[in-house]
C-alpha cells in the first residue's frame, strides 16, 4: 500500500495553522481595541441579565468595588454595591422597567452611592444602559467613574493571550485518504479526532462518519474528485457521534492519487473549541461596543493631532458629527483660553512627564455658548501606537451649582452673624472653634475679648458641665439631636436661663464636630412660674365645675377635669394625649362628626351639638357638646370643650316620639279600617237588602225555588260578614297579645283535605282546581289547628282567588326533619316585587288586584299564625305567572 508524502501533510497542517493562528489575531486586536478603551480606563464597567444578576465584571469593578469576577458573576447587582436602604427602590425600578419600558436613570448620568465589599460608602457616577445578547435576551450595562485600575485591564489581557495561545498551540489534526466513498486511510490523530477505533476507521464509508445533514454536499465532492476532478476546499463540517453530541470539524481537502486512482486527501481537526471561542469573541466585541456607544460619557482617542475614534455621546457634548470630528483637529472645540494648556499637557504626557490625569476645560460651541467638561486622560495603544484616550462629561451644571453654593454659603454666614439666636461650632473635643456675635452677647463677651477655650466658664459648676457634656456625647453617638433648658453663667456671674440645642455637622462623619443653637429664656421661665401660680388655682375652679371640660390643641386633649373624667368613665390621665373625637366612637360617623366640628370651628370660632358618646366600658350617653376656639377661627391652636350629661332628657323626648309614632300608627289603621269595613259590607249589605226587599214585595208570588235562592243569598253576604269580622277580630287578638297557640296531636292528613273542601265551597265558581300531594311521612303533628286553618284557609283562598285566568293550584306537603313545610303555588296574577316586603302588614292589598275582593287581612293574620307557631313563611313571586307561599313549621 502507497503511503501519503510528509510534505504535503505538513504544508496543508501549517497553512490551515496559519489561517486559524491569523483569524484569532484578528480578532485579538480587534477585542484588544476594544479593551483597551475600557479595561485600561479608570472606571468600572459592569453587565446584569434582566433578573439583576451580574454577567459581567470588569477588573476596575473588582479594584474600585472590592468584589472579585468570580465573586460577583452570577450574584445580585443590589447585594453588591447598592447600600441596603436603596436595594428595594433598585429592584422596583429594574421591575418596573421590564413592565412598562420607563426608566428614570437609563441612558443618563446619575450620582449615586455605592457600596465596597469592606462596607464602605462612595460616591459615585453611574450610567446605565439597555443592550441585547447573541441571544436576544435583554442584558444591562453600568458604568462607574474610576481612573485608577488600568493594570488589572492589562492583566486581564495578558490572561486572555495566554487562554488563546493556549488553544492554538494545543491544536491537531487528522488525515484521511477516501477513495470510492470509503476510507483507505487514516493518521492515528484522526482517530482520536473522531472517536474511532483505527483499525475501524479504515474501510469505512466516510459519510457515515458525517452528520446526515452534511452528508449531501460532501459526496458531491468525493464523486467530483473520482471522476479527476481537481477541487480545492476549505470547509467546516460536522461530526455526529455515537453518543449523540455534535463536533465541528475544520477541514481542508483536495485531490490526491491512490494506488493509481483519483481519490481525496483530506486534512481535518477538531474546532468546536474555536468555533466556541470566535463566537465568544464576536459576542464580547459586541458587548464591549454597545457599552462604548452607550456609556454616559464622552469617550475619544486623540493621536498625532486628531480624533481617530469618538463615541455618540462625545459628539452629542461638542455638538458635532462622529463623521465631523474624526475629520477635523482634537483642539476644535476647546476654548481659545484652555488650547494651550490642553495641548502642552498632551505633549507632556506623550513624553513621559508627571501631569494631572484629571481636570476641568472649556468648550466652545458654534453658538458661542461655553461649556465646562470634566476630563479624564491616559494613554493607551492604537493600532501599533501610543495615543490618548479622553472621557469628559458636560459639568456646566455643577460648575454653576458650586458657584451658587459659594454665594450662599456667604449669605449664610452673615445670616447667622445677624442671627438673634446664639450659635456656636464646637470641635469633637468640645472645643470653641466659632461664635455668632448673638451667642458672645449673651455670655456678657466684650467686642475684641478672645474667645474662651470651652463653655465650662459659663456652666455653673464643673459636674454640671461634665454630666451635659455626657449627655451630648451619648446623643451625638446615637445620631440623635440634644435638647435641653439648663441654667447657665454669665462671665460677670450673673445666672440665666438658657434653651439649649446642638446635633453633629454630620451623622456620617462625627470629625467634623457639633452645631449649637442658644436663646435666653430667662424672662420666659419667669413667666411660666407665674402662669404655673395662676394655672394652679383655675384648674381648682374648673375641677369644681358641674359641666365636664377639655382643653384640646391640634385635635388632642391635654386637660380634662375631675367631672369629665367622671361622665366618660377615663382617668383625667387616661384622657390627656388621646384623640378628641376618642368618645364619638368609630366608624363613618365618627369622621364626619369630627368633620363638621372642625369646619365649624374654622369658620365662627365656635360649635355646639347634641352627641351620643362612648364611655370607657362601652356604654354610651347623650350630651350637649359644646367647643370654643382659644384663637378666633384657629381650632388648631386649641379648643375649650364643655360636655352635659343631657341623656335623660334625651330619654325622655324618645318616649314622646314613640308615643307619637305609636298613635298615628293606630289613627292609620283606624282609617284603613273604616275604608275597608265601609266597601267590603256594603256589598253583602246590598244583596241582603235587595233580597230582603223583593221578598217582602213579592214574596208570596215567587216560586217556592226562587224564594229558596234568594234566603241562600242573603245567607253567603251573613257568612262573608262573619268572616271579615272574625278577622279583624283576630287580628285584634294578635295585635293585643291574645291569640295562643295551643299545640295538641291531630291527624294532619285529614285536616289538609278538609280545608281543601272548604277552600272549593267558597270559591265555587274559580276557574282553578286545587290540587293536594302529601309525603306518605306526613300524618299525624303536634300543631294548633286554628291557627293552621288560618294560615291555609287565607293562603288556598288567595290562589284560588287572585288565579282569575284558572290555572293549577298546587298544595304540597312534605316533612323535613322534626318539622313540616307546606307550600301553595298558583299561576295567578303574582305580586309586584316592591311590595313583597308590605305584604304582611295589616289592611295592605297589592296595586294589582284590580276590583276583586279583599280585606287585606289575611296574610297579616297568617304571619301572625305562623310566627306563634315559631315558624317560617316565605314568598316567591313574579307578574302574571304565580306565587308561591312556603310555609316551615
Amino acid at each position: 500500500m502507497n503511503q501519503p508524502h510528509a510534505a504535503p501533510d505538513e504544508l496543508s497542517q501549517t497553512a490551515d495553522l496559519e489561517a486559524l493562528l491569523g483569524e484569532i489575531s484578528h480578532l485579538r486586536q480587534r477585542e484588544r481595541h476594544l479593551l483597551s478603551l475600557l479595561d485600561s480606563t479608570s472606571d468600572a464597567v459592569l453587565a446584569m441579565d434582566a433578573s439583576g444578576h451580574v454577567i459581567d465584571w470588569n477588573p476596575s469593578a473588582e479594584r474600585l468595588l472590592g468584589w472579585s469576577h468570580d465573586e460577583a458573576k452570577g450574584r445580585l447587582l443590589s447585594d453588591l454595591i447598592i447600600p441596603p436602604e436603596h436595594r428595594q427602590a433598585h429592584e422596583n425600578g429594574l421591575r418596573r422597567y421590564l413592565d412598562t419600558g420607563v426608566s428614570r436613570i437609563l441612558n443618563r448620568l446619575v450620582e449615586v452611592e455605592a457600596l465596597r465589599k469592606s462596607g464602605q460608602r462612595f460616591p459615585a457616577e453611574l450610567s446605565v444602559w439597555r443592550f441585547t445578547t447573541q441571544g436576544d435576551e435583554v442584558a444591562f450595562g453600568a458604568f462607574l467613574r474610576d481612573v485608577t485600575e488600568r493594570k488589572a485591564v492589562q492583566q486581564a489581557l495578558v490572561d486572555a493571550h495566554a487562554r488563546y495561545k493556549s488553544v492554538v498551540e494545543q491544536l491537531g489534526e487528522g488525515m484521511m485518504l477516501i477513495q470510492d466513498g470509503v476510507v483507505v486511510f487514516a493518521n492515528p490523530q484522526a482517530a482520536e479526532i473522531l472517536r474511532i477505533e483505527p483499525e475501524r476507521l479504515q474501510g469505512l464509508s466516510a459519510l457515515e462518519i458525517l452528520h446526515p445533514d452534511d452528508r449531501a454536499e460532501v459526496a458531491e465532492r468525493l464523486a467530483r474528485r473520482d471522476r479527476g476532478e481537481d477541487i480545492v476546499v476549505h470547509s467546516e463540517i460536522r461530526r455526529l457521534h455515537g453518543d449523540g453530541t455534535v463536533r465541528w470539524l475544520g477541514t481542508h481537502s483536495s485531490k490526491a492519487e491512490w494506488q493509481g486512482r483519483p481519490a481525496t486527501m483530506t486534512f481535518f481537526s477538531d474546532i468546536t473549541g474555536s468555533k466556541a471561542l470566535i463566537d465568544a469573541l464576536h459576542q464580547s466585541e459586541e458587548r464591549y461596543r454597545a457599552v462604548i456607544e452607550h456609556v454616559g460619557e464622552g469617550m475619544v482617542v486623540v493621536k498625532g493631532t486628531r480624533f481617530v475614534f469618538a463615541n455618540r455621546r462625545a459628539a452629542e457634548i461638542v455638538q458635532m458629527s462622529t463623521e465631523d470630528m474624526l475629520a477635523r483637529g482634537y483642539l476644535e472645540r476647546i476654548h481659545p483660553d484652555d488650547r494651550i494648556l490642553v495641548d502642552q499637557r498632551r505633549q507632556r504626557r506623550l513624553a513621559g512627564e508627571d501631569v494631572p490625569n484629571r481636570y476641568e476645560i472649556r468648550i466652545q460651541l458654534p453658538d458661542g455658548q461655553v461649556r465646562w467638561l470634566d476630563i479624564g486622560v491616559t494613554i493607551v495603544p492604537w493600532e501599533g501606537e501610543t495615543a490618548t484616550l479622553t472621557f469628559f462629561s458636560d459639568v456646566t451644571e455643577r460648575k454653576a451649582l458650586e458657584n451658587r453654593l459659594t454665594n450662599t454659603l456667604q449669605e449664610r454666614e452673615t445670616i447667622l452673624e445677624s442671627s438673634i439666636v446664639g450659635i456656636a461650632f464646637l470641635t469633637p473635643n468640645g472645643r470653641l472653634r466659632w461664635a455668632n456675635r448673638a451667642m458672645l452677647d449673651i455670655f456678657g463677651t466684650q467686642p475684641g475679648d478672645p474667645l474662651p477655650e470651652t463653655l465650662e466658664p459659663v456652666y455653673p459648676s464643673r459636674e454640671a458641665y461634665l454630666r451635659v457634656g455626657g449627655e451630648v456625647a451619648a446623643c451625638i453617638a446615637r445620631g440623635e439631636s440634644y435638647q435641653t433648658e439648663l441654667q447657665m453663667r454669665r462671665l460677670d456671674g450673673r445666672m440665666l436661663w438658657v434653651s439649649l440645642s446642638g446635633k453633629a455637622v454630620s451623622p456620617r462623619d462625627l470629625g467634623q464636630g457639633t452645631v449649637w443653637g442658644m436663646m435666653d429664656i430667662s424672662r420666659r421661665k419667669e413667666l411660666e412660674d407665674a402662669l404655673a401660680r395662676t394655672s394652679s388655682e383655675r384648674e381648682a375652679i374648673l375641677n369644681t365645675a358641674l359641666v365636664g371640660i377639655t382643653y384640646n390643641v391640634r385635635r388632642r386633649i391635654v386637660w380634662a377635669n375631675d367631672k369629665c373624667a367622671e361622665m366618660t368613665g377615663y382617668s383625667p390621665s387616661a384622657l390627656i394625649g388621646q384623640d378628641g373625637s376618642l368618645l364619638l366612637g368609630e366608624g363613618a360617623t365618627r369622621a364626619s362628626d369630627t368633620a363638621a366640628a372642625e369646619e365649624a370651628l374654622r369658620q365662627h370660632g365656635q360649635f355646639s351639638a347634641e352627641r351620643q358618646l362612648r364611655r370607657q366600658d362601652g356604654s354610651s350617653f347623650w350630651a350637649l357638646l359644646a367647643g370654643r376656639c382659644v384663637s378666633h377661627g384657629d381650632p388648631d391652636a386649641g379648643v375649650i370643650w364643655t360636655l352635659l350629661d343631657i341623656t335623660e332628657r334625651k330619654q325622655a323626648e324618645e318616649g314622646i316620639r314613640t308615643a307619637l309614632a305609636q298613635q298615628r300608627e293606630l289613627n292609620e289603621l283606624r282609617s284603613r279600617f273604616v275604608a275597608m269595613t265601609s266597601h267590603e259590607f256594603r256589598t253583602p249589605l246590598a244583596t241582603i237588602l235587595s233580597s230582603a226587599e223583593l221578598l217582602r214585595v213579592y214574596g208570596d208570588r215567587m216560586e217556592a225555588g226562587e224564594r229558596d235562592e234568594l234566603l241562600v243569598s242573603i245567607e253567603a253576604g251573613v257568612q262573608r260578614m262573619t268572616r271579615m269580622l272574625d278577622r279583624v277580630l283576630t287580628i285584634g287578638k294578635t295585635d293585643a297579645d291574645m291569640l295562643e297557640c295551643q299545640p295538641r296531636e291531630l291527624d294532619l292528613r285529614a285536616l289538609c283535605h278538609t280545608l281543601v273542601d272548604e277552600a272549593r265551597s267558597q270559591h265555587p265558581h274559580a276557574g282553578s282546581e286545587v290540587r293536594l300531594s302529601m309525603d306518605d311521612a306526613v300524618a299525624r303533628g303536634c300543631f294548633d289547628e286554628k291557627l293552621l286553618r288560618h294560615i291555609f284557609s287565607n293562603l288556598l283562598s288567595n290562589a284560588l282567588k287572585y288565579s282569575p285566568a284558572g290555572g293549577q293550584v298546587d298544595w304540597t306537603v312534605r316533612r323535613e326533619g322534626d318539622r313540616v313545610r307546606f307550600e301553595v303555588q298558583d299561576q295567578g296574577i303574582g305580586i309586584p316585587p316592591d311590595e313583597i316586603a308590605h305584604l304582611f302588614e295589616s289592611f295592605h292589598r297589592a296595586s294589582n288586584v284590580g276590583d276583586i275582593q279583599g280585606t287585606g287581612l289575611g296574610l297579616a293574620i297568617v304571619k301572625k299564625s305562623v310566627d306563634l307557631h315559631q315558624g317560617q313563611i316565605d314568598v316567591h313571586s313574579t307578574v302574571g305567572q304565580g306565587t308561591r307561599f312556603s310555609v316551615l313549621i
